[in-house]
This record gives structure tokens, C-alpha cells and sequence, in this order.
């Protein structure tokens, strides 16, 4: 029998019984689904942490220049050694494609020096937004209402204190001032025990609400280092160590030490894997839902050949070829999960972009996750559908007419 002929003869039998095919059908939806959504959002999550790390998406090689004093001191802390003249030596090198200043997060806080009482502090200022009444102060902790009404007031630790003042507990109510700014110290954190202090506790020196801090150090950003993007096809070592050379022999830093460069790709790399080694896992685990449908669909099938004993013995007396009865089941039961497929790629896609609106992720359909739905929806077909399949080429036409 002619091939079309078979596709329309599967296409037929499968609109006899409609409604049980669109319920086997439903099974494979769901699991296309549920494994495209987990791969889509996987991906642009991806995607989106990469570009986070890098600034680039599409396999740029990104390195990060980094300066390493021979000493490290509270002063050193504070200094910027990357200024306009290494950014532009920098980008005059043939290999670099870009370059851009590298800035600090205020995570776990910056650096910055506190006029006291007359004494000049360097210390780390951390913006909080979660306020701990708990902690044990001399005068009082930082409240909500200091950070709705933008109050200048800050609490500092007594280890910060200590090295300049005898009696702590009297320095509460005084005005220290930061970048020209003064502020009240409102309470002055008790020092820990010697034997809870962790290296772990990055509470900062200094603590200030957060909003106060955005209104006025919003533009307090310390330059740490260098983002440079080399161009395709440049020779990733030997760059390298052009852009540490051109960097060190460029004069001028008050403090000695050195320039580096730190190749990020393979940290990118290993990043990649981990996420997307997550994300077949998932994927994974969601699939179990596919093997559930496949038998869904075996167990049609199988019912099916039941069925059309009688069609199937009358078409091996006209001639047809065992070859060709199974390939009529193969084809239906491939036709319904290829259906349900393509139908379970484009829902899965829709309910990705949905739930990438919460997290601000970018999902793309990509040729990936299109392969993976068309494939595994023809493997799932094929499995299901040619024990029977063959049990139905294979019944006795004598048997069958008697």
C-alpha cells in the first residue's frame, strides 16, 4: 500500500473515535509541556546569570583586570587604582573589542573614611533594610521609621570605636561626618565575645538605613576593576598577557603591587554546565509524566487492534502485507503523540513566557527545545506503538475469518 494511502487510512480510524484519541492525546500534551517549560525557563535563566556575570550572551570572551596590593591596609581599601588612562590604554590594544570600569555593589557594604570627633575613621558602611532590635547596643538600634523618614542617623560598631576612644557608651548622640554629610550616632553595637566573633559576620562597621543611604551615596561607586570584552578569533593568552603588560608599565599608583587578569570564561563554562545539568534533571523528573502517557497510548493501541480483528483479517485477504498493517498503527500512534507534541511545544512555550514575566527572564523558542519536543514525541510513538502494532500484523487471517 501506497504511504499516503496508510497515513489517511490512520488519520480516518483515528477520527472514529474521537474523543478517545483527543484523551490519549492529552497525556502527551501535558508531558511536552511540563518538559519545555522547565527547558525554556532553564535556559533563560541561564542565559540571564551569564549576562549578569559577563555582560555578554553570545560567547564573548570577557576578562576581568583586578589589582592586587603588596600590602592591604584600611587606607588601600579605600583607593581606586584603575582610572581613565588604563581603560584607555587598554581599548587602543588591536585584541580588545570593549572595556568598561568595573564598579562595587553595596552587598556586603563600601568603603569609606568618618570624620569623628576629631579623628579621621576608615570604615565599611553597609545600607540595611532588615532591622535587628536584638542586637546589643549602647543607646539605641536603627528602626523602620529612620528608614521611611531618610533620618541621618547611623549605629557603628564598637570595634570601629574602640582603637580611637576610651569610654564608648559616652560617644552615643555625637555628629560624625561622611563625604561632607553629617549624621547622629544613634547607638554603638557592643563588641562580641572573642570566642562568637565569625569571619563570616560582614555586618560592617558602620550600619545606615537604606533609603538614607540611596538619597545621599546613590553616586558612591568605587571603581574595583575592569570589564574587557576581546574581539572573536583573538588569541585568549596571548591578550592576556599583552593587557597586564600595557597595565603594569602604565605609572603613576601611589601604592606597589600588580595588575592581573582573570579569564572568566571557564567560570562561565562550569556555571553553564551546573545550570543546565539542573535543568535536564528537572526536565528529567517532569518527563515522568511522558511515560505515563506513553502508556496511555499503548494501552489505545492495544485496544484498538481488539477492535478491527475483523478489519484487519479482511485486508490481509485483499492482499495487504503484514508490513503494511503495521505500519497503519505505527503511523496512528505517531500521528497522535507528533499532534500532541507540536500542541504541548506551543503551550509549554506560552506558560514559560508567563512565568518569565515574574522573574524577568527572556524566553526565545530555540531549534532545541523544538527538536526535543518533535523528538521525543516520535520516540514516545514508536515505543508505544509497535508491540501492538505487531500483534496485529502478525494475527492468523484464518483465525481471524472463521
Amino acid at each position: 500500500m501506497k504511504f499516503r494511502v496508510l497515513v489517511f487510512t490512520a488519520l480516518r480510524n483515528l477520527n472514529r473515535n474521537k474523543k478517545r484519541s483527543i484523551l490519549t492525546m492529552l497525556g502527551i500534551i501535558i508531558g511536552i509541556a511540563s518538559v519545555i517549560t522547565i527547558v525554556a525557563l532553564g535556559q533563560g535563566y541561564k542565559n540571564k546569570t551569564i549576562k549578569e556575570f559577563t555582560g555578554e550572551t553570545d560567547g564573548a570572551v570577557v576578562l576581568m583586570a583586578t589589582f592586587s596590593p603588596e600590602t592591604f591596609t584600611e587606607e588601600v581599601s579605600t583607593m581606586e587604582f584603575f582610572k581613565d588612562k588604563h581603560k584607555s590604554e587598554v581599548e587602543n590594544l588591536e585584541s580588545v573589542e570593549s572595556v568598561e570600569f568595573q564598579y562595587s555593589s553595596n552587598s556586603l557594604g563600601e568603603f569609606i573614611q568618618m570624620d569623628f570627633r576629631g579623628k579621621n575613621i576608615n570604615a565599611m558602611i553597609k545600607p540595611v533594610e532588615e532591622f535587628d532590635v536584638s542586637d546589643e547596643v549602647f543607646g539605641r538600634n536603627l528602626t523602620n521609621n529612620d528608614d521611611l523618614l531618610n533620618d541621618r542617623v547611623i549605629v557603628v560598631a564598637e570595634q570601629t570605636l574602640k582603637n580611637n576612644f576610651d569610654n564608648i557608651d559616652e560617644l552615643v548622640g555625637g555628629i560624625a561626618t561622611i563625604n561632607g554629610i553629617a549624621f547622629e550616632v544613634v547607638g554603638i553595637k557592643k563588641a562580641p565575645p572573642e570566642e562568637e566573633i565569625s569571619f563570616f559576620d560582614m555586618g560592617g562597621d558602620i550600619k545606615i538605613p537604606k533609603k538614607t543611604y540611596d538619597k545621599y551615596f546613590s553616586g558612591l561607586k568605587k571603581v574595583e576593576g575592569l570589564t574587557i570584552t576581546l574581539k572573536k578569533d583573538s588569541d585568549v593568552k596571548a591578550s592576556i598577557k599583552e593587557i597586564e603588560n600595557t597595565l603594569n608599565s602604565i605609572e603613576g599608583n601611589v601604592i606597589k603591587g600588580k595588575y592581573q587578569i582573570i579569564d572568566t570564561s571557564g567560570v562561565v563554562n562550569l556555571l553553564g554546565g551546573v545550570l543546565n545539568t539542573i535543568t535536564m534533571f528537572i526536565a528529567s523528573v517532569a518527563g515522568i509524566s511522558l511515560f505515563i502517557a506513553g502508556i496511555g497510548l499503548m494501552n489505545m493501541m492495544y485496544t484498538s487492534v481488539s477492535e478491527r480483528t475483523r478489519e484487519i483479517g479482511i485486508k490481509r485477504a485483499l492482499g495487504a502485507r503484514k508490513k503494511d498493517i503495521r505500519k497503519e498503527f505505527l503511523i496512528e500512534g505517531i500521528v497522535i503523540t507528533m499532534v500532541g507534541g507540536v500542541v504541548g511545544y506551543i503551550l509549554g512555550i506560552i506558560i514559560a513566557n508567563i512565568i518569565s514575566m515574574y522573574f524577568k527572564l527572556v524566553i526565545t523558542p530555540s531549534l532545541f527545545t523544538s527538536l526535543l519536543a518533535i523528538g521525543i514525541s516520535i520516540i514516545i510513538g514508536l515505543a508505544s506503538s509497535f508491540i501492538p502494532a505487531r500483534k496485529a500484523s502478525n494475527a492468523n487471517t484464518v483465525d481471524i475469518l472463521k
